[in-house]
């Protein structure tokens, strides 16, 4: 009885975790479709509407179907835009980061733990190092770096000479800061994780018997030992997923980074927040819309990551 209920809640998690996920997905895939982008903004992202409004938050309607936020003279942001291009956004830059962070991970672990002895002590040493190391410095100290390489304007009295970026500098300016920040201090994690699974398998009968054949060690770490040790991982990077985008909307909220529509959304409306008199619900649509946004999505990707570890795990109980 109490295993056929655990299976049910199994079942009903499953399917809300794909559900979750699934409306994020088909959102960023059809941004497009749901709201094309603004031929005139430079970053599709954001729509800013032309009007008299007001300089009040404009509440839903026919022109803005979540409402808009002043965003200077006679101009709105309109929140339904950022909503669902900050979908796709989030989605890319989540599984961007993740991907890199957890293969850079998930190799120096394999590796170190594979080969052992002082080599392996010294690289968990540099990874413990990693982990106490604050981001949001690391965040700041990127930002700084960024800027002096790819921002080198030449300011004199009289005008403003327009610089010629290198090569290295126009392929800078296509980065985000903030996902090489997160993808530098996102891996030990997995370095850890890894370094653990493969030293607990790498004396198993399987392995010695392909060492015996004379199977390369490289071969051993990709094709024996990351194979069986993974799944850890792989749970892991799914839950990563929705705490890497709260991270980006954080940064952005607090004018750390601008590649957050939906933290540049929040912060943009922020001083409405809370409306005359202390009410919070008289300028709802500033705030409400996109912050369920963000929550929904950590939770699909945390209950898709404790689905993953029950499919992957199945004779554990969670």
């Amino acid at each position: 009885m109490k295993e056929n209920s655990r299976r049910q809640i199994t079942r009903r998690t499953s399917l809300l975790a794909f559900l979750i996920t699934g409306i994020f997905i088909a959102v960023a895939i059809a941004a497009p479709i749901l709201t094309p982008p603004d031929p005139e903004s430079a970053d599709p992202a954001y729509k800013l509407v032309r009007g008299n409004y007001g300089n009040q938050p404009v509440p839903p309607g026919d022109v803005f179907p979540l409402g808009a936020i002043p965003a200077g003279f006679r101009q709105y942001l309109d929140i339904y835009h950022s909503l669902i291009w900050g979908t796709r956004s989030a989605l890319q830059f989540g599984i961007l980061v993740v991907f890199f962070s957890a293969s850079l991970g998930i190799f120096i672990g394999a590796a170190s733990s594979y080969l052992g002895g002082w080599l392996n002590a010294t690289v968990m040493r540099v990874t413990d190092a990693f982990l106490a190391f604050p981001i949001i410095a690391g965040v700041v100290f990127f930002e700084e770096i960024y800027i002096s390489i790819v921002s080198p304007g030449v300011i004199n009295l009289y005008q403003f000479e327009e610089p010629t970026l290198s090569p290295i500098q126009e392929l800078l300016a296509r980065i985000d800061p903030l996902l090489v920040t997160l993808i530098f201090f996102s891996w030990m994690a997995y370095a850890r994780l890894m370094n653990s699974q493969v030293l607990r398998i790498r004396e198993t009968a399987f392995v010695e018997a392909a060492r015996a054949l004379g199977a390369s060690p490289w071969r051993l770490i990709f094709r024996h030992l990351v194979p069986n040790s993974v799944s850890p991982a792989i749970v892991l990077a799914a839950r990563d997923v929705g705490a890497i985008v709260l991270f980006q909307a954080t940064m952005a909220f607090i004018g750390l980074s601008s590649s957050s529509p939906w933290g540049v959304s929040l912060a943009a409306g922020r001083k409405w927040i809370i409306g005359p008199g202390g009410n919070m619900l008289r300028y709802w649509w500033v705030f409400f819309p996109i912050t369920i946004a963000i929550i929904l999505f950590g939770i699909g990707w945390n209950l898709m990551g404790d689905n993953l570890h029950d499919w992957l795990n199945p004779h554990k109980d969670t």
